[in-house]
Order: C-alpha cells, then sequence, then structure tokens
C-alpha cells in the first residue's frame, strides 16, 4: 500500500503542475506597477476550459512593508487571454495599510519611490483552498529623467519650414515604448502651454520609435514669421510614461548663412550655424570656433534629415588648435551625400556641450 500511495502523490503532484502551468498572469510592472489601478491592466491567459475565479492582489514594499491588499468578487476566464472586466476592477475591494507609504498613495493615487513586490492570487470561486495561479512580479520605481526636447531650441529663430525634431529618448528604457509628437501653431496673445491644449495640431504623430521625427509629408509647411509650440511624449500602449516641457519657436530667416560677407572667406562663427540658419554646402562646410583649452581631436556626426537610416562615412578627422579655429570640412567627393537633400552635423564642444549645424548639400558644377 505505500508504494500505492507514493505513486499517488507523484500522480497528484503532475497534475497540478501541468494544470498550474496552464493558467498564467501576464503583466508589466515598470508601465502599469505605479498605481493601483494599473493592477488591473494585467490580462490572465488560459490554457484550459472556462473557470469561476476570484482574485487577491497583495503589494509590499522593501522598507515600508505591505502597502495593500486587493480582493475581488467572482469573474469568469475563457480560454486564451483574459482581460480583468472594469466592473470587476470598480467593486473590488482595496485594504490600505497604516504606513507612510500607503498614506502617500492614498493622497497621489500613485506609488512613490521604492522596491516594490507584486502578489498575483486567483483561486477557484468555489473553494478558497484551490489555488489557480500564485505569481509574483518586482519593479523598482525611480523617479524617470527628465524628458528633454533638443531642436527645434526653445525660443529659436530657424529657417527650415519642414524642420527635424529630436529630442533626448526616455530613461529608464521601456519595452515597446513609442513616441508621440505635438506640433501646433501659438495665436496672438497664447503662451506655448495654452496652444498645444487649444489649437489643432499641425503634426500629431503617434508610434514613432526613435528620438528624432523627419517632418511629416503629409503636415503642411510651417510659414515664416509664425511661432509654434511642440511637445513630446512617452508611452506604451496608452499609457504615458513621460512627457517632456512645451517649447516654441518662431520660423524666421532673415539671419541666413547664404548671404556671408565675401571678407569672411565664408568661415561663419559656430554660434550663428547652431541657430538654425539656411547653410548651402557647395561641396565644403565652412565654420569658426575657439578652443580654450589644449589641441585635441573634435568629435562630430552628420545625419541625412531626408532619409535618416542612411549612413554616412568617410568623414575626415579633424583637430582642433588652441584659440581661434576656421574649420573647413571637404564634402564634395563623398559619395553619402545626395544633391539637395538636408543634413544636420553634430558637434561636441571642447567644453562638453553639443552645437547642431543643419545645412543643405549642393552638389559642385561639372
Amino acid at each position: 500500500m505505500s508504494k500505492l500511495k507514493l505513486r499517488l502523490f507523484i500522480l497528484f503532484i503532475s497534475i497540478s503542475t501541468v494544470v498550474s502551468a496552464q493558467t498564467s498572469i501576464v503583466f508589466v510592472p515598470e508601465v502599469y506597477g505605479t498605481t493601483l489601478n494599473g493592477l488591473f491592466r494585467a490580462s490572465i491567459f488560459n490554457a484550459s476550459g472556462v473557470k469561476s475565479v476570484r482574485m487577491n492582489i497583495t503589494v509590499t514594499e522593501a522598507r515600508a512593508g505591505k502597502i495593500a491588499t486587493i480582493q475581488t468578487g467572482v469573474f469568469t476566464i475563457a480560454p486564451g487571454n483574459n482581460i480583468i472586466p472594469s466592473g470587476v476592477a470598480r467593486t473590488a475591494s482595496v485594504a490600505m495599510a497604516q504606513n507612510a507609504t500607503a498614506n502617500f498613495i492614498r493622497r497621489n493615487q500613485y506609488f512613490p519611490q521604492g522596491d516594490y513586490e507584486y502578489s498575483f492570487n486567483i483561486y477557484s470561486a468555489s473553494s478558497s483552498q484551490e489555488i489557480i495561479i500564485d505569481q509574483t512580479f518586482n519593479n523598482e520605481i525611480t523617479p524617470p529623467a527628465p524628458l528633454d526636447l533638443i531642436e527645434p531650441y526653445d525660443q529659436d529663430e530657424i529657417c527650415e519650414k519642414k524642420p527635424l525634431l529630436t529630442w533626448q529618448p526616455s530613461i529608464p528604457k521601456v519595452d515597446g515604448l513609442l513616441y508621440q509628437v505635438m506640433l501646433v501653431e501659438i495665436k496672438d496673445k497664447q503662451n506655448a502651454v495654452e496652444a498645444l491644449n487649444y489649437n489643432l495640431p499641425i503634426v500629431n504623430q503617434k508610434g514613432v520609435v526613435a528620438n528624432l521625427l523627419v517632418y511629416p509629408p503629409n503636415s503642411k509647411e510651417l510659414v515664416a514669421g509664425k511661432k509654434y509650440a511642440w511637445q513630446v511624449s512617452a508611452y506604451r500602449d496608452q499609457t504615458v510614461i513621460n512627457r517632456s516641457d512645451v517649447w516654441s519657436f518662431e520660423v524666421n530667416c532673415q539671419d541666413s548663412v547664404n548671404n556671408v560677407i565675401p571678407a569672411d572667406y565664408g568661415y561663419r562663427d559656430i554660434e550663428d550655424l547652431a541657430r538654425g540658419n539656411n547653410y548651402i554646402s557647395n561641396g565644403f562646410i565652412r565654420f569658426s570656433l575657439t578652443n580654450s583649452y589644449g589641441p585635441q581631436k573634435i568629435s562630430y556626426s552628420i545625419v541625412c534629415i531626408n532619409n535618416p537610416s542612411k549612413k554616412i562615412r568617410s568623414l575626415p578627422t579633424l583637430r582642433l588648435k588652441a584659440g581661434e579655429n576656421k574649420i573647413n570640412i571637404d564634402i564634395s567627393r563623398n559619395f553619402s551625400f545626395d544633391d539637395n537633400y538636408s543634413y544636420i552635423m553634430k558637434i561636441r564642444m571642447p567644453d562638453g556641450t553639443q552645437k547642431s549645424l543643419r545645412f543643405t548639400y549642393k552638389q559642385l558644377a561639372e
């Protein structure tokens, strides 16, 4: 009999393992683990038959201990992926602990910085002893780094009527993160924030993967003399993870680099070029800068605005001397450049700051 009991016990364990493996919680704590409501964005994958279940969610923080316990009423899960019904979420019982972290969540409706554990427990509606899922997720909540815009710079004056929009990537990085870019015209007596909230967007581009947006061809070009506001939001699914400040700029081409005084020999100060003036490169890029440090190599890169995926190769190495430098980059024989295409050159200055020079490439006449 003892051998028979042992075999039955092993069989029972095997069946329990298979059953538990057939049902699992799908949850992204980095995105949804910041609010109590976000916990209900978990879904339940069920590989077996229809079940009537209840769910408990327990949230703990490494230092504060237990934060909250959530208990739902009965609901049904079918084979496949099941979202938690909205009615179940609304009627769930939430018991908050008596500690500083729980009090913060009561007041602000989101989780403060901390090291969290989310324990999902799903059991049969007919018996609390029949556990269907017991699954735990961990997440460290840290304040997100600011989502900083790069270009066009705040209160800048640019010449391009279809500008390249660039920003810093959102940190921390979240899998599946996308960006939404909004650009609107600023009307009379409006500030940038009001314009973004109330005016129809000229650009409203969702699903942007990279941290730059080539001006959409279906958006009308900007108008000289008018001011514009723009903002970038980082999101996953329908949840906003991070959002930039609202910046403004004006389209103004009065100080064009095309009108270089001949006595300058075509060299223009890098500070002027960084303001977004319209520089035409006839096979050469010429600018001047002052190096207050010792001799060193200059770090720079060039990206094609019309075709950002194209690699710009074979750029010459440039070295700076102490004091004033006149830089002359010969790109006339570089086949990476296309006639009438626009480019942006990013230059790492000796003091660690970055300058951007936008230009249009024109092939030299044969």
